[in-house]
């Protein structure tokens, strides 16, 4: 296709425009700390369609909600959804992972941990990196 230099620039600022509608990410510098967890939170359903072999249409029919919105969670469109809907979804699904089970412990005890010295914050943080790092499959899925 040949396009004038006009029609290039038209189809350029069409694009940008385009752009800002995107629910998914495509800037991970100016993120919150809410869509932060919301991304750690998708990574999760990710990995257990990877670790089941499922598609998402099982994973739907599992957490008996529509394809759609498994389908805007495994592609990070955290826009779409709230904290607490993303967790009410992996606590279904911790019945059926103990890995999920063991995450949604994580989270349980450092939400009612108290503040911790910056010490123990970075050995708690050095040991969860140690365990993520020996396993291979963890990488592949959320690299």
């Amino acid at each position: 296709m040949n396009y004038t230099n006009e029609e290039l620039l038209k189809r350029i600022e069409k694009a940008k425009k385009n752009k800002a509608k995107l629910t998914h990410i495509t800037d991970k510098t100016e993120l919150t700390i809410d869509d932060r967890f919301k991304i750690s939170l998708c990574r999760h359903f990710v990995q257990f369609i990877n670790e089941k072999k499922m598609k998402s249409v099982g994973l739907s029919k599992l957490l008996e909600i529509p394809p759609s919105r498994v389908s805007e969670i495994v592609n990070y469109k955290i826009k779409t959804h709230s904290i607490e809907h993303l967790l009410g979804y992996l606590q279904q699904l911790s019945s059926h992972s103990p890995r999920i089970r063991e995450y949604l412990n994580l989270i349980g005890v450092a939400v009612e941990a108290p503040s911790m010295s910056a010490s123990r914050t970075k050995e708690i943080s050095k040991n969860i990196k140690n365990l993520y790092s020996n396993d291979s499959e963890h990488r592949r899925v959320y690299a």
